[in-house]
């Protein structure tokens, strides 16, 4: 594969670097040690596609939200469907995501939080602060994780309470009216017993310049957590971790494009003196320009091809309560006992909720058009059991895992253009339950045999109701799809006024639905030390999603299982990796190729409103490298590639054909890296320089591959300099993000067959600032 010019420009200027916020510049070199595996290792001795950051290396790159680790670590692209990561979060792992954003779904890439599951897309969008790790290991990990790490995962591991007191604070001031402040205080209540506390809050008065009220993509959040340790005998503990987030963003809007369908069906954009593509613009009175009465959005013909001026962070957003309001609060207990014989006991317990309201400016004109409006009511128990040893040449971990997720949400793409207030609702339940077992067993000094199993019951109870439908008699339609309860016609003939809508989810009805899924998961590997610095591994794994039900918001899909519901996907991959030490020390290099081979693939369909997963065949194919150098004299690089190539194809009950197209996030090429550069001044203080970016190759976010739905190849840059004092005591920093003032296109979707016009979210403008952090 030749890669494109400005790839190669930006992995020559930007070679990568290291991170570090003390003066000592070998940080990233030294060893890093990771739970991948579910026990201490270090991370060069991990069979495992790992990327892992220090505590220290997230502050230095400035990243404050859970999606900013995709900057730097190969193969993982994160992203929001909206543009507000309350709202939903989406995390790419070598092309396997889930792009629905009906809060009923759970992804492939499965998210953790200090050892707990996090099922929630919604509740995966939060702030990132006093971390001590995050870990993102690619490729299943269905045996010790099992939930849903199909893909891989991303683990958010905090700080622990100390031993000795310890207490800082930080202040970020910036442009857009940005301030942000965490503080944390930690130390020893008594001998045993030591707590943590850390909060955040960030605020910003938006980027989006909006011509009918206040500014749009701002933010307001606060989140606290605390940390509580009881070392209850030398030999057990319990730490206690309580958290809780307050999210309110002014968000919810797009920037909206004319677009059509040409002669081969293909959803393509409009250009100016087109005549096909509408007769009105959205900016006249409700009643001139109903989606149902005929047009479009944009006169064409008289160079209205988008929502405003051409400028993607302005418009008239009319809707004053667009954005996203999320309350999520987690509570969990980790325990652990080491008995005598050597056998270690963990139980990891944990409770959390999540309740969100977002409301969307959906057709981002001066007058309301479309709307969508959504909640979700997320409550989530998990527990977990293992024990672990070793027994001659082998050591063992097995447990069992339980969990319960009750999700009541709701969806509604509304027409006030037309009077039209359709409405979904979704209820779930689900029950799982799984074992698993794995073992490491020494053939020889340098050969390890690593084999391991998981079984899951999966049991989901759904049900579906179209609800609170009013319409107005100029929409000329003759019916009202979902009625209201309160209709008198309800109690005695339910169809009488929906002639043919029997049999469709659209009738006003509850519909329940049932699945239960028996899956199994595993993994065989072997591990060649070759020397201290060079491990080879080659291994298959058996990775399984489980099965769901499809949300559509237009109810219009047949009350069937067969049409409703969508199977288990199943992931076989095979993958060869290598990772390795050389120049005393000095660099780190790790790779790993792989082929994945899908049987019933979750493909993420979105067609005028409704969004569904069809189960497909696909074939993925790929590879990543991560460079890590330090020189010495006050240099030190980073440097990471991807390359992927996807192919889905399939077919729906429905009649929807897929064939030859690419997966959804899942650029076939990306790119980051960082350099660094310390000066010390002989005094104890020291000023450091970095420079860091990343690149990302097209990407489609539907699956089916249509112009409209094609992000562009774009390159963020980010700078810093910081200035550390002398007693380590405190440390400024000025730093500027996307520095080059890039638009990158994160996210969009094609309502061409439904309204003629296509709505997209770009990523933040440039953005410059300073940071005072001071150290108790």
């Amino acid at each position: 594969m030749t890669l494109p010019r400005n790839i190669v420009q930006t992995g020559l200027l930007v070679s990568a670097g290291i991170l570090a916020s003390a003066v000592d510049a070998q940080v990233l070199i030294e060893e890093i040690t990771v739970t991948a595996q579910k026990k201490s290792q270090n991370l060069q001795d991990v069979g495992v596609a790992v990327t892992a950051f220090t505590g220290e290396q997230i502050e230095a790159l400035g990243w404050d939200d859970s999606l900013d680790v995709a900057a730097q670590t190969p193969g993982l692209t994160t992203t929001s469907n909206t543009g507000d990561s309350a709202n939903i979060a989406l995390f790419s792992i070598r092309g396997v995501s889930q792009l629905d954003f009906a809060e009923g779904q759970e992804a492939p890439v499965a998210l953790y939080r200090d050892e707990a599951y996090v099922s929630s897309p919604g509740a995966s969008g939060v702030p990132a602060y006093d971390l001590e790790r995050i870990e993102v290991l690619r490729g299943p990990q269905g045996t010790l994780y099992g939930r849903n790490a199909t893909g891989g995962l991303v683990h958010f591991i905090s700080n622990k309470p100390t031993e000795e007191f310890e207490a800082s604070v930080d202040t970020t001031v910036a442009e857009y009216g940005q301030l942000g402040l965490t503080g944390v205080v930690s130390g020893p209540f008594s001998e045993s017993v030591q707590g943590r506390i850390a909060a955040y809050y960030s605020s910003s008065d938006g980027y989006v310049e909006n011509r009918l009220g206040d500014d749009k993509r701002s933010d307001d959040t606060v989140s606290v957590r605390g940390i509580v340790n009881f070392d209850l005998t030398g030999e057990s503990s319990l730490m206690l971790i309580g958290q809780h987030t307050d999210i309110d963003t002014r968000g919810g809007i797009f920037h909206s494009r004319a677009s059509k369908a040409n002669a081969n069906g293909e959803s393509v954009f409009c250009n100016p003196g087109d005549t096909d593509c509408g007769t009105f613009t959205a900016d006249l009175p409700p009643g001139d320009n109903g989606f149902f009465s005929g047009g479009a959005l944009f006169d064409t013909a008289n160079g209205f091809i988008d929502d405003g001026d051409g400028d993607i962070y302005s418009g008239a957003y009319d809707r004053g309560d667009s954005g996203v309001q999320r309350k999520a609060s987690s509570i969990t207990a980790i325990y652990n006992h080491a008995f005598d014989n050597g056998i270690g006991f963990a139980s990891v317990t944990d409770y959390s909720t999540s309740d969100k309201e977002y409301a969307e400016d959906d057709d981002s004109t001066l007058y309301a058009v479309v709307t969508y409006d959504a909640t979700a009511d997320v409550k989530q128990l998990s527990q977990e059991f293992r024990i672990n040893g070793q027994t001659g040449k082998m050591e063992w971990i097995a447990g069992v895992y339980y969990l319960n997720i009750k999700n009541d949400f709701t969806g509604a793409f509304a027409f006030p253009s037309d009077g039209y207030f359709p409405k979904f609702s979704g209820d779930s339940d689900t029950n799982t339950y799984s074992a698993f077992g794995q073992i490491d067993f020494d053939l020889s000094e340098t050969l390890l045999l690593t084999a391991g199993l998981r079984y899951t019951q999966d049991n989901k109870d759904f049900v579906y109701t179209m609800i609170e439908c009013d319409i107005t008699s100029s929409l000329g339609l003759g019916f009202c799809p979902a009625r209201l309860i309160s209709d008198p016609v309800f109690a005695n003939d339910p169809f009488s006024d929906n002639a043919g809508f029997d049999g469709l989810l659209v009738d006003g009805f509850p519909h329940p639905f049932t699945r239960k899924d028996s899956e199994t998961s595993g993994k065989l590997q072997l591990d060649w030390q070759a020397t201290d610095d060079y491990l080879f591994y080659a291994g298959i794994s058996r990775g399984v999603k489980g099965g769901g039900f499809n949300t559509p918001t237009d109810g219009f899909d047949v009350a069937d299982i067969a049409f409703v519901g969508f199977d288990p996907e199943i992931l076989t991959a095979y993958e060869l990796g290598a990772k390795s030490r050389f120049g005393d020390g000095k660099a780190r290099l790790n790779g790993s190729v792989y082929y994945y081979d899908y049987d019933n693939f979750q493909a993420f369909f979105f067609a005028d409103t409704t969004s569904r997963l069809i189960n497909s065949k696909a074939e993925f194919t790929g590879g990543e490298v991560e460079l890590t150098v330090s020189p010495g004299n006050g240099w030190d690089f980073l440097a990471g590639i991807s390359l992927l190539d996807t192919t889905v194809n399939g077919a729906s009950p429905g009649g929807i054909q897929i064939t030859d197209q690419e997966a959804p996030l899942a650029p076939p090429v990306t790119v980051n890296g960082l350099v660094r550069k310390q000066w010390d001044f002989g005094t104890g203080a020291s000023i450091a320089a970095q420079l860091a970016a990343n690149y990302a190759d097209k990407q489609y976010f539907n699956v089916v591959n249509a112009e409209v739905t094609e992000g562009g190849d774009y390159t963020l840059v980010d700078a810093k300099v910081t200035y550390f004092s002398a007693d380590d005591a405190w440390e400024l920093s000025v730093f500027v993000n996307n520095l080059t003032d890039e638009e990158p296109l994160t996210y969009s979707y094609d309502i061409t067959g439904f309204g003629n016009y296509t709505i997209q979210v770009y990523g933040p403008p440039r953005w410059a600032g300073v940071k005072f952090k001071y150290n108790f």
